[in-house]
């Protein structure tokens, strides 16, 4: 085999997995993706932050996420106390509640975006129950 096309050879074995790998990555889309872990359904390669919010008083800023590949979003905060709780809402549906991590950033479950959706932090206010929040997306 000549030079050249052993060459070739070897840059297609080099290419072919990680085409075939990004290829099946992404395993969900829209509300087949609601519930769904971000990383594991390949949604977060890519993603944009839309929106960030930190809590009246002080704390660990959230990020709400988007990726328009999967047409889905999610919330995530930075490595931070687990005392602190986020969750991305859905207006007038389902809201994924998560805690962060001291070890990892850390992220709630997936929602499909042609519902109106925003991303909240809770105020450690050692009561519980307020939130602050981004805007509706």
């Amino acid at each position: 085999m000549s030079a050249i096309g052993t060459l070739a050879l070897v840059s297609t074995a080099l290419l072919a997995p990680a085409i075939s790998a990004e290829a099946t990555a992404l395993a969900c889309r829209g509300s087949s993706c609601t519930g769904k872990n971000p990383q594991a359904q390949g949604c977060s390669s890519g993603a944009r932050v839309i929106g960030r919010v930190r809590p009246a008083g002080g704390g660990p800023q959230v990020e709400l996420r988007n990726s328009t590949r999967c047409s889905a979003a999610w919330a995530r905060i930075e490595k931070a106390n687990s005392n602190w709780r986020f969750k991305i809402q859905v207006r007038g549906g389902t809201s994924y509640v998560a805690n962060a991590s001291m070890s990892y950033a850390a992220y709630t479950r997936m929602v499909g975006s042609s519902s109106a959706y925003r991303a909240c932090v809770e105020i450690y206010d050692g009561h519980g129950g307020s939130w602050s929040c981004t805007g509706w997306h």
